[in-house]
């Protein structure tokens, strides 16, 4: 059904076209039926299947009565006629738009989720266990297997930091988003590091903005280090730090990275669309609307295969 009333739009469309080549030049609306074609497979697609349905029938209705009513209409009727479809085409765009971004927003949410209960998993695991690991040092050590005990308890200790930097006195979605991009970054070979003066839940923003800002970072990260090691790059490496100094908080993520295009690098992070690598650039424009919405200053540097994204935000009460 969906299909049948997007192929009604297109037509509707491809209809008004027509009636315009009483008005146009034929050079003119080549241009313009090109100009539809590029942002038709370029936008239109991209958002539309995100409008519900009802919406979509409601549009679609709206338009075809507008084509009916210009085909006995004089030239300047038509025109009119064809900017209301256009418009209601736009909002068609802007809807489905604004559904995607709270489409994305969602799965956002469901993941962070899915990573606190991962991580509280485990923290109720290590802990189920505790008793029987030192169990097995107190056997080793009173057999006198002193060296097994003591690579023993390495290994044990080991496992309890890599949760322990995680977590440490993070809120559960910070905490769950951390450890889960630490278990990630470790079985790709990714050097990663926590660098926190304080905890990172601790930035005065709402913790679906900070799922926003904090998950695409990451995940931006983890995907830049996944390429340069598709490309080659040695010793992929994520390194994350959080302080605060006068009065502002600063979040810096370096992480290895092929060289992005010139053209891409001008424009990170100013507009949607724009992306190192080479997809939609949602992610970073879910990063620059939360640093806008927080008073906050974004800057970015590449350099010798690193990216290094800094975030400043004034230390004002959370919001």
């Amino acid at each position: 059904m969906k299909g049948m009333i997007y192929a009604a739009s297109a037509g509707i469309g491809v209809y008004f076209f027509i009636l315009m080549l009483d008005v146009l030049p034929l050079w003119a609306a080549a241009i313009a039926g090109v100009v539809f074609i590029y942002a038709g497979v370029k936008h239109w697609f991209r958002n539309i299947g995100y409008v519900q349905h009802s919406m979509n029938g409601t549009l679609t209705g709206i338009q075809l009565l507008l084509a009916v009513s210009a085909w006995p209409a004089p030239i300047p009727v038509r025109c009119l006629l064809f900017l209301i479809f256009a418009g209601l085409e736009y909002v068609r765009f802007l809807i489905g738009k604004q559904e995607k971004a709270t489409d994305r927003k969602m799965t956002q949410l469901l993941d962070a989720q899915n990573a606190v209960n991962e991580t509280f998993r485990v923290i109720r695991s290590q802990r189920h266990d505790y008793l029987k690991h030192i169990s097995a040092v107190h056997y080793l050590l009173e057999k006198g297997k002193y060296s097994e005990a003591k690579e023993y308890m390495n290994s044990l200790v080991r496992t309890y930091e890599e949760t322990n930097i995680s977590i440490k006195g993070e809120d559960g979605v910070a905490a769950g988003i951390l450890h889960d991009v630490y278990q990630r970054a470790d079985s790709l070979g990714i050097q990663i590091a926590y660098e926190f003066d304080l905890p990172i839940s601790t930035l005065p923003m709402h913790p679906i903005d900070l799922v926003g800002l904090l998950g695409n970072m990451l995940s931006n990260a983890i995907e830049a280090c996944e390429e340069s090691i598709r490309e080659g790059l040695k010793d992929p490496m994520l390194t994350v730090r959080f302080e605060k100094r006068s009065g502002v908080y600063l979040l810096v993520c370096r992480n290895s990275s092929v060289q992005p295009p010139n053209d891409v690098l001008d424009s990170l992070f100013e507009k949607s669309g724009r992306s190192t690598k080479g997809q939609e650039g949602l992610g970073t424009k879910v990063i620059a609307d939360t640093v806008k919405q927080y008073g906050g200053f974004l800057d970015f540097t590449y350099k010798e295969h690193v990216f290094t994204l800094k975030v400043k935000f004034p230390a004002v009460g959370r919001g």
